[in-house]
């Protein structure tokens, strides 16, 4: 009876083990499947369109398409073109890039100064935090509203220096620094709170030493603080780096309100691809500039992650 009884146990446990076990394969199935679709499947079939060439249509009007490296012969002689839509592309793009590097550094130096505490401290960790919780477009909407003409910043020049802005927006050769600047006014947050959190996890003892030799804030920032949260500096530059050729603002966000953000002279690599693909009359080289562009990026990210960890080895606090 007692043999009987624990074969009873040990089946229940395995049945309630067993309904356990498929409702977690269950829920993983569908992320698999999900991954294995929309990402997987979608860069395959990517790839494969970079190396076809559109030959015409079949009685049944079926595509025809032959094996080439027609789409990227094409590419390399957009570059060739120092005015060509790929090269006003590029330009802009890594206009984005440096301003996003830029933005590393501008963080850290303003997380230093919320980590010391300075006057009003709380009020600007809110103000430079705000941005990161407030949806994207009530921003844009703000960011437009407030440089254009006779808007608060407008009347406000005029008025006190007698200088007229001009419409930043619809000029091309305003339009792409203006947006860069609202990438860097909108995306001090999240960096910031790592910088913080970074900081706000050094021994003590390091500080106060530093602070009994007398040493400037200066000092201490690029002597001790720096040093000691670089493998977080240096995660978050490696980060900004994989967005090497992917780095863009948003753009389509200032273009839907009139202005010619997406134009010719304003758009990037990556929006470029959004609008070819779009308009979905060629899509064979959207998918050969994004696999060259992905081929490139990946090596540089390898060689700049080494490069890095070279300057400083990983530290944790």
């Amino acid at each position: 009876m007692r043999d009987k009884a624990k074969v009873s146990k040990l089946g229940h446990t395995l049945r309630k083990n067993g309904r356990a076990y498929a409702f977690c394969y269950a829920m993983v199935a569908f992320a698999v499947i999900q991954f294995a679709v929309f990402y997987v499947w979608i860069n395959i079939n990517s790839i494969v369109m970079a190396f076809q060439q559109y030959t015409g249509n079949a009685a049944d009007g079926t595509e025809l398409y032959q094996w080439s490296f027609f789409q990227f012969d094409r590419l390399f002689r957009e570059f060739s073109l120092p005015a060509s839509q790929i090269a006003v592309a590029i330009r802009n793009t890594f206009l984005y890039f440096g301003a996003g590097v830029a933005l590393v550094f501008i963080c850290f130096f303003f997380s230093y100064f919320l980590y010391k505490k300075v006057w009003g401290y709380r009020f600007f960790r809110i103000i430079f935090y705000l941005p990161s919780i407030i949806n994207a477009v009530v921003w844009v909407t703000v960011y437009r509203d407030l440089i254009q003409k006779y808007g608060p910043i407008y009347e406000l020049l005029e008025s006190w220096f007698g200088y007229e802005l001009p419409a930043l927006l619809s000029n091309v050769a305003t339009a792409t620094p203006t947006i860069i600047a609202f990438t860097v006014w909108t995306g001090l947050g999240v960096n910031m709170i790592l910088y913080l959190g970074a900081m706000n996890r050094l021994p003590q003892e390091v500080i106060e030493a530093g602070e009994l030799d007398g040493i400037s804030w200066w000092r201490e920032m690029f002597s001790i603080v720096l040093p000691m949260i670089w493998p977080t500096v240096s995660t978050t530059l490696i980060l900004q780096c994989t967005q090497l050729f992917n780095s863009s603002g948003p753009i389509l966000l200032f273009g839907t309100a009139g202005i010619p953000a997406g134009s010719y002279d304003t758009t990037t690599i990556s929006y470029w691809i959004f609008s070819a693909t779009q308009a979905g009359n060629d899509l064979n080289f959207p998918a050969a500039m994004g696999l060259f562009f992905t081929l490139i990026s990946f090596p540089i990210v390898l060689f700049i992650r080494w490069f890095f960890n070279k300057i400083d080895p990983d530290v944790e606090y």
